[in-house]
């Protein structure tokens, strides 16, 4: 490498902490962007209050001047400028960091001087392991159980790490950065191909993940994973988690690599910028997925940013399950009582005797969602958050999954079966969204029963029987069996295909 870290410009790990309500920004410097993302806190479940990126493109011609490029640096300064003074006004700790393109320059410490000056912090210039660690710590961090390899293309290099368990390894630094690789194949598709064949061949241990997953982190892999999305129809249109099987994965890279930047660019969710970016993109994930014999593609909306988060992190909050933090965080801020999801965990869990850990956790989830909406007009309560829900920027959780959640509070908040969810429910499957329907009328029926008073649904009880839905009521509170709360009770005894049997005790 042309520079290693600096003393100066490499700053010391700031130790691990618990939850913080001070925002957390972080700044990360690659070869093709220059980003800003605000995080609400320093939490297992970070929101993001900020995200801001700039194109500068300062990794260009790299290979053939072995510098920075000047136009792009004098863009990424000025971009720096500016994140100080919104970081700064938000009042965010900041975390900075630099990648491949500043990394490998000759000019990349003169480069570094002038834009600490610039951000007012310093700037941590990770070795390409130290990138490599911390993209597969932010991959972890949105998906704990991956298991594979985790891939982050830059625009100057992929950096790749195996992951499993829970944990990652040592990772590798490989020069296949769409701006490298366009400069080092003259901008020829079929010698960029050769290029990341005869490299991928040096990688020990590809030949061990047959069958295993492909995590997929960067910009430009996000792109092609959304104009798949697109071509697909598919139903949850949001790219964490999204995933294309391997025959797929492989003949839509292959499509992509030989279309021109003006065919690309035609494309709605295509950027001009990154449009260039793309087929070297596309080249280097087909040759990967052939070389490993992955059996499919996930995206993941976190990568290093998050990895940079997730390390500040204690031992015991990085433990916590992503999900059902976030749920639980939701659950303080805009339900009506934090102590209600508790409750209603317990109230449902008569009703999930028999269900896996998978769908507990969903359910589980569900309750932390249920009062989440009810500051927004009744006509629209079910359709609002069935929205909103859909779409958060959940983490820990596939898109199937998703749509249980979604479809669960869309029942919840009364919502009949129209053409409004019923691509979902398609795409869910009809177990899941039958799942989905119990679990939402049991929620409208507890929170119709008892309101947002814990403590009286907490007296209340159910029981499952072989023939009924069985509602334990204590005498005293027996004025809650309203005409209304009936007809919900029912719905739900109907859903179980039980009886509805009411006792007072």
């Amino acid at each position: 490498m042309a520079n290693s870290p600096s003393d100066t410009a490499r700053r010391t790990a700031a130790p691990t902490v618990g939850p913080s309500e001070t925002p957390f920004a972080v700044v990360d410097i690659g070869s093709n962007s220059v980003r800003l993302v605000i995080y609400d806190r320093l939490t297992r479940s970070p929101v993001s209050l900020f995200n801001e990126k700039s194109l500068c493109a300062i990794g260009r011609n790299m290979v053939s001047t072995g510098l920075l490029d000047d136009e792009g640096s004098e863009a990424a300064i000025a971009a720096l400028a500016r994140f100080r003074e919104i970081a700064g006004a938000v009042g965010a700790r900041l975390e900075a960091v630099a990648t491949a393109a500043v990394r490998d320059a000759k000019n990349g410490n003169t480069f570094v001087a002038r834009a600490r000056d610039a951000l007012g912090a310093p700037i941590r210039i990770l070795t390409g392991e130290e990138e490599a660690r911390l993209a597969s710590e932010g991959v972890l961090a949105a998906i704990p159980d991956a298991d594979g390899v985790v891939g982050d293309l830059g625009g100057g290099s992929l950096e790749l790490s195996f992951v499993s368990g829970g944990k990652s390894s040592v990772g590798v630094s490989l020069p296949f950065g769409p701006l490298r690789l366009m400069d080092m194949s003259e901008g020829r598709i079929d010698k960029a191909r050769a290029i990341v064949d005869q490299g991928l061949e040096k990688v020990p241990g590809l030949d061990k993940l047959k069958g295993k997953s492909f995590y997929a982190v960067g910009g430009v892999w996000r792109n092609i994973a959304r104009i798949h999305m697109d071509d697909e129809e598919h139903a949850v249109h949001v790219l964490h988690h999204y995933e294309i099987a391997r025959e797929p994965a492989l003949g839509f890279a292959n499509f992509l690599s030989g279309l021109s930047r003006k065919s690309l660019e035609g494309i709605t969710s295509v950027t001009r910028r990154r449009a260039e970016a793309i087929p070297y993109g596309a080249v280097v994930l087909e040759r990967l997925l052939k070389s490993a014999k992955l059996e499919r593609v996930v995206i993941s909306a976190f990568g290093l940013r998050e990895g940079v988060l997730f390390s500040k992190l204690s031992a015991e909050e990085r433990a916590k399950d992503p999900l059902i933090s976030s749920c639980e965080d939701m659950a303080r801020r805009l339900g009506r009582d934090p102590r209600l999801s508790q409750v209603l965990e317990r109230w449902t869990a008569p009703l999930f005797a028999n269900a896996d850990k998978r769908l507990d956790r969903l359910r589980r989830a569900a309750c932390g969602l249920a009062d989440t909406g009810w500051r927004d007009h009744p006509d629209h309560r079910a359709e609002q958050t069935y929205a909103e829900v859909l779409n958060a920027p959940f983490i820990g959780i596939d898109h199937q999954e998703r749509a249980l959640l979604a479809l669960a509070l869309f029942h919840r908040y009364g919502g009949e079966n129209d053409k409004a969810i019923r691509r979902v429910q398609r795409f869910a499957g009809d177990d899941v969204a039958k799942t989905a329907r119990t679990l939402g009328l049991a929620l409208r029926a507890a929170l119709v029963m008892a309101g947002p008073a814990p403590d009286l649904l907490g007296e209340t009880s159910l029981k499952v029987t072989p023939a009924s839905l069985v509602v334990s009521i204590p005498k005293s509170h027996q004025a809650l069996v309203a005409e209304a709360i009936t007809k919900r009770l029912t719905d739900l005894a109907n859903a179980l295909d039980k009886s509805l049997r009411i006792e007072l005790r």
